[in-house]
Formats: structure tokens, sequence, C-alpha cells
């Protein structure tokens, strides 16, 4: 029997939940719950602030200025939705700044503002307030979304190369001190850079946490601590973000008071070891053995005569454990699943799939500020980031009931459904529309845990990983996509929610032509995998 092998059976014999694993997980939560900042604070940082052209001539004084005066509008040409142009004004009919007297037939453009709440931005920051504009404060997210998809592979070999917990910590502080950097950007292209270049690194921050945090769990509480612990401890990081940014509406703020106290994640050197599995497939067994002793001591447990025997036997070899067993490349997984056509049709519905999770969740993310006006933005957000919670219960009593593939198809099905139709409610009936638009956010939500794991139990044992790492990527598109949905309301209010309503439709009719993979051993061979869609 193999090391890892052994392990396993120690593990289970450690007990399920012990003090040293409860401490464990406590520092992780910390993890999940940082990690969950960076995908959504740039909703915040490059949040669009109402404003309008600063008006001297009826005596406007910055920004002690009421924001809709008496006089408003006869200086200033109003929208169709009754709120005024925020870069244009009338033509003033005086050479001196004393009378507010304009012509209403001539606009131009202005170069002062007024605003309208006490939010500083970026866009107040570097002078993005008008509609040439516009497209540079969605860019934020795009470029913070590209980073991600660049961090997975980046990320992904220095864990494997060099340790997990190496590659954790790094990717930790990297992120903080980058954010701290870009907090004090003198201007926007220096912010933009720095938001790709922290992406880069919390991208896979995660990722690689979740699999540290797994280490010391037996196998039958890891689906409840993953889908459910790990996801809450998300969900309230996520919650948290918009909790500062009500309490702070400053960007620089927001981000010094969430990632400053992250640059003592340096100290997780001390507090947290490396994956034994890790150090296993390195050959690294003395030093597993140690990681594994320290875990007994501090939980006062003992093992079985014949593990401990088993254990002794553990030195540093330097032949990697299953090195004649390696798992494919990604090159090589994509050859593979070229010679079946049932696996190339699963791994394009997964792709399809990806895309509309991540295009819809984070799409979603964003709207939600603008649903009752900017007066609610902040309570709009936290409630559609609350419901995150439930959804990863629903997600999980659905798998364990009825299965991956119908939990999956039905949360895309009530998403689409809810999605397509909120826009055709009536404008007042405003908590019909907030509820049909957390249900979606819920639906949506409880998929995102559904297509891991069915994405993880459809491919065989070699091509698991780097199919699930590739689908990651190609997922990543709607991360990109999502940010600049908001701009489609200028052609159309009806337009995000009826696009994010037919693509959760269409996802959740390709969902049924996945094979159900609940009670079903995992494929090991391509054979295997194939045989999932038949009959037993």
């Amino acid at each position: 029997m193999s090391a890892s092998a052994d392990f396993d059976v120690m593990l289970n014999e450690i007990g399920d939940f012990s003090p040293y694993q409860l401490g464990q997980w406590t520092l992780f939560c910390l993890v999940f719950f940082y990690s969950a900042a960076s995908p959504v604070v740039y909703i915040f940082t490059a949040i669009p602030v109402p404003h309008r052209c600063l008006i001297e001539e009826c005596g406007d004084q910055g920004e002690t200025s009421p924001f809709n005066p008496s006089w408003l509008q006869n200086a200033v040409p109003f929208t169709s939705v009754g709120e005024p142009e925020k870069c244009l004004q009338f033509m003033s009919l005086n050479s001196t700044p004393a009378k507010c007297d304009f012509d209403d037939s001539t606009s131009v453009k202005c170069s002062d503002w007024v605003l309208k709440g006490p939010e500083r931005s970026i866009q107040t920051e570097f002078d993005l307030m008008c509609s040439e504009n516009e497209w540079k404060l969605s860019l934020v997210g795009a470029i913070n979304s590209l980073g991600v998809l660049f961090s997975v592979p980046i990320i992904g070999f220095i864990a494997d190369k060099y340790g997990r917990k190496l590659s954790l910590i790094l990717t930790l502080v990297a992120s903080a001190v980058l954010t701290l950097i870009k907090s004090a950007a003198p201007d926007y292209v220096f912010f933009i850079v720095f938001e790709f270049l922290e992406a880069l690194f919390s991208g896979g921050i995660y990722g690689i946490a979740f699999v540290l945090a797994l280490e010391f769990v037996s196998p039958k509480r890891r689906v409840i601590l993953g889908d459910m612990v790990a996801a809450w401890a998300y969900s309230l990081g996520t919650i948290f973000v918009g909790v500062m940014a009500w309490a702070l509406r400053d960007w620089r703020e927001i981000l010094w008071t969430i990632n400053a106290p992250a640059v003592l994640f340096i100290f997780y050197i001390w507090l947290i070891p490396e994956s034994i599995r890790w150090l296993l497939s390195q050959g690294r067994r003395g030093d597993a053995k140690e990681v594994f002793t320290n875990a007994l001591r501090k939980n006062k447990s003992q093992i079985s005569p014949e593990s401990a025997e088993k254990l002794k036997l553990w030195e540093n070899t330097g032949v990697p454990e299953g090195s004649e067993d390696k798992e494919e490349t990604l090159w090589a997984a994509i050859k593979l699943v070229a010679t079946s056509r049932i696996l190339i049709i699963r791994l394009f519905i997964c792709f399809y799939c990806w895309i509309v999770i991540t295009f819809n969740y984070y799409g979603l993310a964003l709207n939600s500020i603008n649903l009752a006006g900017t007066d609610d933005q902040y309570v709009n957000y936290i409630v559609s980031a609350v419901v995150d919670m439930p959804a990863n219960v629903l997600s999980w009593l659905g798998m364990s009931k009825i299965g991956r593939k119908k939990t999956l198809s039905i949360s895309f099905i009530i998403s689409g459904l809810a999605c397509f139709f909120n826009p055709f409610i009536p404008e007042d009936a405003t908590e019909i529309r907030l509820s049909l638009y957390l249900l979606g956010k819920l639906s949506i939500a409880a998929s995102f845990g559904c297509i891991y794991m069915i994405n993880a139990e459809i491919f065989p044992t070699k091509l698991r990983t780097s199919l699930l790492g590739l689908c990651s990527m190609v997922g990543r598109l709607g991360n990109i996509l999502a940010p600049f949905t908001p701009l489609l309301t200028k052609y159309s209010k009806y337009l995000p929610l009826t696009i994010f309503g037919v693509m959760a439709l269409v996802a959740g009719g390709l969902a049924f032509l996945l094979p159900e993979t609940k009670g079903r051993p995992l494929p090991v061979t391509v054979k295997d995998a194939e045989n999932l869609g038949k009959k037993k």
C-alpha cells in the first residue's frame, strides 16, 4: 500500500474533526473570507457616482451645493427618466457669472461637477465623469477577471513545483501589498496595471486554500465542509465588502481597510502546515511524517499499531510517489478527449455552463446596486450577497437527494425564468422585482457548487484535474464580460436581465444532456467516463 493510502487510513483513525483540524479550519476560513474581496470590490472602487454640471452662474460652490436646486431645470437639460444630464448644461446668456440666465436651445459640455452623494470612486478621482469614459469603469472588472484567468496556470505551476503552503502565503501577501499600492494610484493607468497584477495573485487564493483545508479532514466530512463551511466563509467575505463600502464610501479607504490586515497572513508561515499529499508526491515522506506527528501530538490522539509501524517507515526518498502514473498535461488531456465524441460534447456543455454561471453570477452582483436607486445601492448589494448562504445549503441538499444533473439543470432554469420575467414586472412593484432578482441570484449561486462537483465526476481520473482547470479558465470569459452589462441599459433597461435569463435557460436544457453521477464510482478510463451516460 502506498503512503498516500496509509495516510487515508491514519486520518480516519484520528477522528472526524479533532481540535487540530478545528484550529486549521478556523485559519483557512479567514483565507476564504479574504479571498472574496478581489472579485467584487471593484464594484465599489469603480462605482458610478451620480453627478451634474457645476453652475457657478447660479451660485454653485462645489461639494456643498445642493444636487437639485429649484433653478436646475433652467440651467441643465434633463434625461427622459427625469435625471439631470451628467456633463451637459445650457449655454449661459451672460458674460459675467452673476446671473442665472441660459439659452435652453443650446447645450455645451462642462468640466466641473456637483456630486449627489458622499461616494468617492476612481470616477471622481481620475475625472472619468462623462459617458465617453464609462467603459473605463467597466474595464476595471474585466481587467480583474483577465488577471484571474492568467493566474490559474501560473499559480497552479507554483503550487505544484514549490508547494501549496508557499504558494498560498505568496498569493495572500502579494495580493494585499499590491492592493495597498493600487490604493495610492495617482492616475487611471497606474490603477489598471495594479488591478491586473493584484488579480494575478488573488485569483489562486481560494483554490489553494481549499486543497490545504481539506487535507486533515476525513472523506465523509469533506463535502459538508467544502460545500458549506468554506462557501459560507466566502459569502461572509462578499457581505463584508458591501458593509465596508457602505460605511466608508471612499475607494481608497475601502481598499486599505480590507487589505491592510491581510498582510498579517505572513504569519501563516508558522501557523499552517504544508500539504501532506504534496510532500508525499515529492518523495518527502520524512517531512510528511513530521507534519502528521505534530497533528497527533496536538490532538492527543493515538493511531493503530499497524499504522504507527507504517508511519515509522516514512523517510525522505526524493522519489515522487505515483511517478509511474502521472496525470496527463493539459495538452495531452485535450488530445485524449478529442478521441471521444461523447467527452467532446460534454466538455463543450461544461464550457458553456461555466461561462453562464460566472457571467450571470457576477453580472447580477454588479447590477444589484441599481435595483432601488442610488440611496439603497449598498443594501441591495448586501442582500444579494446574503442569498449565497442559503444557496449553498440548497445546492448541497439537491446534490445529495435528487442528484447532480437535476440540481444543476433546475437551478439554471429557475434563475433563467426569474431573470427573464423580471424586466416585465411594473416599475412600482418593487418587492416583486427584488424578490425575482434575489431568486435569480440565489439559483445561479447554487449552480456554482453543482458545476464543480459534476465536472470532477464526469471525466476520467488522468484528465480530471486538467479538464476542471480548463473549464474554469474558459469560464472566466463570463467574468470578463459581466462588468460591461450595466452599459447595456443605455439601449434598453430590459437587456441585461433578459440576456441573463436566456443564457441560463439554454444552460438548463444543456445540463440535462450530462450524465448523472450521484452514487456512481468515479470513472478511471475514457471508456468508464463514456459509460456514465448509459444504464447500469
